[in-house]
């Protein structure tokens, strides 16, 4: 695959074809070479693991410009299909999501996130109606730009602890129903992990549900062939991978201080199998 259209062909098939599509998510150019050599077929950015490169908490931090700019890195670096995590879109209205995926379609990627949630605690969700309309405009930018593109509608009930497990679970369904209606590819719930709730979501939603393998230090019970027989078709992993490995260097460096022994290191792989790695990805 060497064309963008290619790589967007291959990606929205990935979500009506048998199987799931599990997405590692990476936050440089590095970790996203890792993950290909690993063989995923596609993979996706993580907004939170970009932010923590550049010493910056996750929540929107980072400005549109700078995430694309390292999203085009992390495209340019890998052969294999790229959807971003562009968070809430960089902007209230729809005028922004608009702009926030042409300018994903421009830095290579076939897919993005938007999500529904406001950062604002006296209103965690846009308004429903905003929110269709934001998703609406991302769906109709991706269309005129004449290239496949998956849009993937976030939509945060439980992680804002919107109401009640059942408030939370009708007003999810309510906006990822209405997201598809909007034009959104696939369903993006972030929260649950239980078998019962994931089974309800997927008989309850109307397109493809993105559920995320493991969240905030936990991790879901249900393996990914689980998972897939529970209908949901796309699992990714956030920010977690990217968190673990600030956890590694943070317990690294609490050894190295306090002990000033080196325990970490013989488990690491070599500079020159790392070197060989990133060599074969060269442009």
């Amino acid at each position: 695959m060497t064309t963008q259209a290619q790589k967007g062909e291959q990606f929205a098939r990935s979500h009506v074809e048998p199987g799931i599509v599990v997405l590692p998510n990476a936050w440089d150019a590095g970790s996203a070479i890792m993950m290909a050599e690993a063989g995923f077929p596609s993979i996706a950015t993580t907004s939170a693991g970009i932010a923590f490169t550049m010493g910056l908490p996750d929540g929107q931090h980072v400005s549109r410009d700078r995430m694309l700019e390292c999203v085009s890195k992390i495209v340019a670096a890998v052969p294999v299909p790229v959807t971003a995590d562009l968070e809430a879109g960089y902007g209230a209205s729809p005028e922004d999501v608009a702009a926030t995926v042409r300018g994903a379609i421009e830095a290579g990627a076939v897919g993005c996130n938007i999500e529904d949630a406001t950062g604002r605690s006296e209103q965690p969700l846009f308004d429903f109606e905003l929110a269709c309309d934001r998703i609406r405009a991302g769906a109709e930018a991706a269309r005129s730009a004449g290239v496949p593109f998956v849009l993937n509608a976030r939509t945060d009930p439980y992680l804002v602890r919107y109401g009640s497990a059942d408030v939370n679970f009708a007003e999810t369904v309510r906006r990822a129903n209405a997201f598809r209606e909007a034009g959104a590819d696939c369903l993006f719930v972030p929260g649950p992990m239980d078998a019962e709730t994931i089974s309800r979501l997927v008989c309850e939603i109307r397109g493809p549900l993105n559920v995320l393998g493991t969240r905030g230090g936990s991790a879901s019970a249900l393996s990914i062939p689980e998972l897939g027989r529970l209908g949901v078709r796309r699992v990714s992993i956030g920010g977690s991978l990217s968190v673990a490995a600030l956890g590694f260097v943070q317990q690294a460096m609490r050894e190295l201080r306090e002990h000033g022994t080196f325990r970490y290191a013989p488990s690491a792989p070599s500079n020159a199998s790392i070197n060989a790695i990133m060599a074969r990805y060269r442009n």
